[in-house]
């Protein structure tokens, strides 16, 4: 009986191993070979056309709003002061409702700027969605190319060899298909 159970124990490990070095080709040749591209996306969206136009537009939009915001800062200082030196020379109610009036002014000002804020941020939303929908079938093109299946950001990627880095090809074409992109505004729905 002792000698049985050995027998049967030496097949089963035998019979285990078989099915594990079985299962471990039938899954080799299921998947295939892994060939891998890297792109900075970084580097992408600051160093192509596109980007660099996105960027620029913005800051002359966010420059613009700077300069509205703080000419209503310097017009609202301006009503505060006067606004102070009436104080005494008001009746109490009068300067109460002034006061009133001037922080719902304030307040506005500041929904204002949360507005012009919110714009800028969907504004580049889209412009970044248009530059993504520009880069699809440049990445498409690229895996079709190099023969590769996958493509991954450089930020994942501990250590690659340079030559799987494809960031500069992606640049060339994507600044020959996009070299600008529009960013463009859309006016929030008023709060309700």
């Amino acid at each position: 009986m002792k000698h049985f159970t050995k027998f049967a124990l030496m097949a089963a490990i035998v019979l285990g191993i078989n099915t594990f070095s079985s299962f471990e080709e039938a899954t080799a040749q299921a998947l295939p070979k892994v060939a891998i591209a890297v792109i900075d996306s970084r580097r992408i969206t600051m160093d192509s056309a596109a980007g660099k136009d996105i960027r620029r537009q913005l800051d002359v939009i966010r420059q613009k709003f700077q300069a509205e915001i703080v000419a209503k800062e310097t017009e609202l200082k301006k009503e505060e002061e006067s606004l102070s030196n009436q104080r005494s020379l008001v009746p109490k109610e009068v300067y109460e409702q002034k006061v009133v009036e001037f922080r719902g002014k304030v307040a506005d000002m500041q929904r204002d700027a949360q507005a012009k804020n919110r714009q800028l941020e969907v504004a580049l939303v889209n412009a970044q969605n248009k530059l993504q929908s520009a880069l699809t079938p440049i990445y498409q093109k690229i895996l079709k190319e190099r023969g590769a299946n996958m493509i991954i950001d450089k930020s994942l990627v501990i250590e690659h060899n340079a030559a799987l880095n494809v960031t500069d090809e992606v640049i060339e074409q994507l600044d020959q298909v996009l070299p600008a992109v529009k960013v463009e505004l859309v006016t929030p729905a008023p709060a309700q």
